[in-house]
């Protein structure tokens, strides 16, 4: 699949200072790359406080420690990532 990145999810990204989640966010990015359908993307799901494009993806460290969702809209084969937070600021923003 193709990916383009947003300003806002740029910005989240340089300002995570844990280098597990790093690791786990590029994991997750090599893997929707490397997907050829929104089937094989894992711990995708619809995003329920918008339109039918917008998706969540979560990603969480090896050891269970925090979980956080990368907001993306995806339209045909292209999945424009926008946001990355933790999963608590979803829940009170969104």
């Amino acid at each position: 699949m193709e990916l383009r990145y947003r300003g806002s999810f740029r910005r989240d990204y340089n300002s995570i200072g844990n280098k597990e989640l790093i690791k786990a966010l590029k994991k997750t990015i090599v893997e929707i790359k490397a997907a050829k359908n929104t089937s094989q993307i894992s711990r995708l799901k619809r995003f329920k406080a918008r339109s039918h494009n917008w998706y969540k993806i979560e990603s969480r460290t090896v050891h269970g420690g925090k979980i956080y969702w990368i907001l993306c809209v995806i339209r045909n084969n292209v999945v424009e990532l926008r946001r990355v937070k933790p999963e608590s600021f979803f829940k009170k923003n969104y």
